[in-house]
């Protein structure tokens, strides 16, 4: 009989780890993204996915979701805000109207980047009782960054990268402006900063030594300051690393 209460226990063991893999698998369970999830609580990815889509509220969260940078986001923005003033509209509630200025920062971003100067001309893009309205809006790459510092809001290092500027630049431009102050910058502050960390870095590669002096500089709570800041090409690897 012995023989026969082992080979019992032996097959209750197996049948026990079998009924636990069984529930930690049901635990790991896949979500069939081609039907509904009843569950209240559970929305498949590519629902939710939409769903955020469709709340966006303004132009630079549509490319916000569409995973860009927050200063072409920033000019979305401020190209909304200059459009719904111009044709005095409200555009947060006209999805199609967004899109469209959205679509127009993307395109104006790179012609910004390439010429200075980019023209936005978006006919018939709202429309209400008086009739249709058209946008258009020339611009300068000046401009443009200080609308897009304004509503990102950017930080030295987020421009530079904007323009397209080395690693080793942007770095330096995030420490001269973590240096400079910890609190928000006004958009013209911010600018300078940026240029400023331009003509450091090209200063640095011709002399080995540059010098940041900035008077009157400004919070966006409108607190002036002033920041200077000098150091040669040893001092700038301690503060942004060899690279």
């Amino acid at each position: 009989m012995e023989p026969i209460w082992i080979a019992v226990a032996a097959g209750g063991a197996v049948l026990l780890v079998v009924l636990l893999l069984m529930l930690g698998r049901r635990k790991e369970r896949v979500i069939d993204m081609s039907a509904p999830v009843t569950a209240a609580d559970e929305k498949p990815v590519a629902t939710v996915a939409a769903d955020t889509a469709n709340e966006t509220t303004s132009a630079g969260e549509i490319l916000e979701f569409r995973g860009q940078p927050d200063a072409l986001c920033g000019l979305a923005d401020w190209l909304m805000e200059d459009a719904a003033r111009t044709l005095s509209v409200d555009l947060s509630v006209d999805r199609a109207a967004m899109t469209r200025l959205a679509d127009a920062a993307e395109k104006a971003s790179a012609d910004l980047l390439s010429s200075g100067h980019a023209v936005v001309e978006l006919p018939y893009l709202v429309a209400d009782a008086s009739g249709p309205k058209h946008y258009r809006r020339e611009m300068t790459r000046e401009e443009a960054e200080l609308g897009m510092v304004q509503h990102g809001p950017l930080q030295a290092n987020e421009l530079l990268a904007w323009r397209g500027r080395d690693e080793r630049t942007v770095e330096l431009g995030l420490w001269i402006d973590a240096e400079a102050s910890d609190q928000f910058l006004a958009p013209a502050s911010v600018v300078r900063l940026a240029n400023a960390t331009e003509q450091a870095m090209a200063d640095i590669e011709r002399s080995g030594r540059a010098v940041v002096d900035l008077q009157g500089l400004t919070t966006d709570k409108g607190v002036a300051f002033n920041f200077r800041h000098e150091f040669d090409r040893a001092a700038l690897d301690d503060m942004i690393g060899t690279g």
